[in-house]
């Protein structure tokens, strides 16, 4: 009996020691999953907008900070120049507004005007939060320390909401599904995207982002252990609370405290937890309805009617129901495009004719493409019914969370119809965090050879979600990068030049992969096409204009192209070549077609194109002098 009882001892000794061990690996793998991802948000933000606690005084977030401590929901007086058009709202008559300093249009785009005041549309819930406390000590940040501060905190909440999913289901689960699941989580969630391209709808779209995941993580870390403290509770409803003031859309992630207060209630009703439930959210939405009514006599108005912006707002057909389903279909099923260069993945502008007096669209891709794991929410109902016990208590809020997030993207598609990749962080993650929880949930409910499949095949979806997520984070809203930093650039490219060329070998023929130009425009040249989507760029001149060509062997090619000139200019063109080569080509007047001859190696050739101008011509500083277009590669002796 004694030997019996020593043997079942230590065989629990030995199991709560491996449960240990294994607790232990989770932990690890997670923070060390989010070391990775706030380094790469840090440095996305950093190289498009350099950090600083000091340099942000231009900033919108950072004016709405110092009107608030000045008692003022204004964040100052509409310039003369713009109260005097006929009609400020109109686009045209506002671009006629020039002068620099506060009189510059773009100082106040997307701002609205109301009585000759101008307030910030975005909401105010960010820069209570962080601005206004570091304006009490004497701090102004960047942008892209905001954005920064918010995505990084976000994620963080995010993984500690997948720690509290894997523990519900079980932490025997193998190490790289956790770990995929996290790295899905971080790259997969439009954040790196948003980091790039620090701007003010950037820093109301990551704050939104932040508060959404942090009561996500204290509803689902209430649910697992079957109740929380008051504070707990008050703070979860809270941070829904800021969340919708900080994006009016995101007031539907309110309803996930419908599954907390059910998982919670004891058999009566329980008054005291409704209380610290609904209290602070209630709070919110009173606030913002007063918000509203101070600046816009209207308290469901939060300035979209009174922008200053590329449409007329006044007058446009905001909200439509017909806008809809084409919109719904894009932000779904756009594909991205890829190419031959680093980062090989990137998004395009879809091919939809906007409606009338609405914005075109900008670079979208959809969420079943771009993060194809989502297709595991078809499991959620069938979990919840049928297996309750993986998943436990957190199967029903992860259907509301589902729920929310097939229901945020009919809200900017009904109201503006022009879809914009940046509008998917509302609801990208909630969608993203419910496919990997019954990804993660069939992965230990089922056996055999479908749990292989369904590991395997779940992980080669979130694997490629990653992929997309990395990829895009390099371009953001604009492509600007490579022109910006060109030497980090390059590097990045020869990085990833094997599998340049690789492709190129697939080809079977030399391909120009991308064109570096400050001033370029795009064409859409399919989803299927590897090559440049660049059409034309002009050239001022003092710029140069880079193309890569990736070739899959050596050989001697004719880079073909059209010049056109400024009338009254005469200009040549200098051509430096992958190997060091220069020549020199003389143009006539107006312009014409030039033969290049090239000689590739084998990968990433370069060759950079500049204006050579005569002695007598003195454009002004910023005009273009020359336009490039119609270019093509063929074999030359």
């Amino acid at each position: 009996m004694e030997a019996s009882s020593s043997s079942i001892r230590l065989t629990v000794g030995r199991r709560l020691l491996l449960a240990h061990q294994s607790v232990d690996r989770v932990n690890l793998a997670l923070g060390a999953v989010f070391f990775v991802a706030a380094s790469l948000y840090l440095w996305l933000a950093a190289i498009s907008v350099p950090i600083s606690l000091h340099d942000g005084p231009g900033d919108r977030y950072n004016l709405l900070a110092t009107a608030f401590l000045h008692f003022r929901l204004s964040i100052g007086p509409a310039p003369a120049l713009v109260m005097h058009l006929a009609n400020p709202y109109n686009p045209q008559q506002l671009a006629t507004v020039s002068g620099g300093g506060t009189t510059d249009a773009s100082k106040f785009n997307d701002d609205a005007m109301y009585h000759g005041q101008l307030y910030f549309v975005w909401g105010p819930a960010p820069a209570l939060v962080l601005l206004v406390p570091l304006h009490i000590l004497g701090f102004e940040p960047s942008p892209s320390f905001t954005d920064a501060f918010y995505g990084i905190a976000g994620v963080g909440f995010a993984l500690a909401a997948l720690r509290v999913v894997i523990r519900q289901i079980g932490d025997d689960l193998p190490l790289w599904i956790c770990i995929l699941a996290a790295l899905a989580l971080s790259l997969s969630s439009v954040v790196p995207f948003l980091m790039r391209t620090p701007t003010i709808t950037i820093e109301t779209l990551a704050g939104g982002y932040c508060f959404v995941m942090a009561g996500i993580w204290l509803a689902a870390s209430a649910i697992s252990r079957g109740g929380a403290s008051r504070k707990r509770l008050l703070l979860m409803s809270l941070c829904f609370g800021l969340a919708a003031n900080s994006r009016a859309t995101l007031w539907l992630t309110a309803l996930i405290l419908i599954p907390v207060y059910l998982a919670l209630r004891s058999r009566r009703l329980d008054r005291a937890l409704v209380t610290w439930l609904v209290l602070p959210v209630g709070i919110c939405f009173l606030l913002f309805l007063g918000y509203n009514q101070a600046r816009f006599e209207d308290p469901l108005e939060i300035g979209s009617h009174y922008q200053l912006t590329g449409y007329e707002a006044t007058t446009a057909p905001l909200g439509r129901l017909s806008y809809v389903p084409s919109s719904i279909g894009l932000y779904a099923l756009t594909p991205p495009r890829f190419e031959m260069i680093f980062p090989f993945i990137h998004l395009d502008i879809p091919e939809a004719e906007p409606p009338p007096a609405m914005p075109t669209p900008e670079p979208t891709g959809g969420v079943l493409p771009m993060t194809p794991i989502v297709v595991f929410l078809i499991a959620l109902p069938w979990l919840w019914w049928r297996r309750r016990t993986v998943l436990g208590p957190l199967g029903s809020l992860f259907l509301v969370i589902a729920g929310i997030g097939l229901i945020l993207p009919i809200l900017p598609a009904y109201w503006t119809w022009a879809p914009t990749e940046r509008y998917e962080t509302d609801y990208a993650t909630l969608l993203l965090f419910s496919g990997l929880a019954a990804w993660l949930a069939l992965s230990k409910g089922t056996s055999g050879y479908r749990r292989r499949m369904l590991r395997v095949g779940g992980g080669l979806l979130a694997a490629w979600g990653c992929a997309t997520g990395f990829a895009i984070g390099f371009y953001g809203s604009d492509t600007a990068l490579s022109v910006t930093h060109p030497a980090m650039w390059r590097t990045l490219e020869d990085i990833g030049s094997p599998v340049s060329t690789a492709l190129a070998a697939a080809v079977g023929h030399p391909v120009i992969g991308i064109i570096n130009a400050q001033y370029a425009s795009y064409a859409n040249e399919g989803y299927t096409a590897l090559g440049t989507n660049v059409s034309q760029f002009s050239l001022t001149a003092t710029e140069h204009a880079g193309f890569t060509v990736v070739s899959p062997d050596s050989q001697n090619v004719i880079l073909s192209l059209g010049v056109s000139l400024r009338k009254g200019s005469q200009y040549g063109l200098r051509v430096d070549g992958p190997g060091g080569e220069r020549a020199s080509y003389s143009l006539p007047p107006g312009g014409g077609p030039v033969q290049i001859p090239v000689k590739l190696g084998i990968g990433l050739n370069r060759v950079t194109l500049s204006p050579i101008a005569t002695p007598q011509d003195h454009p002004a500083a910023g005009t273009p002098v020359m336009l490039v277009f119609g270019w093509s590669l063929a074999s030359g002796g």
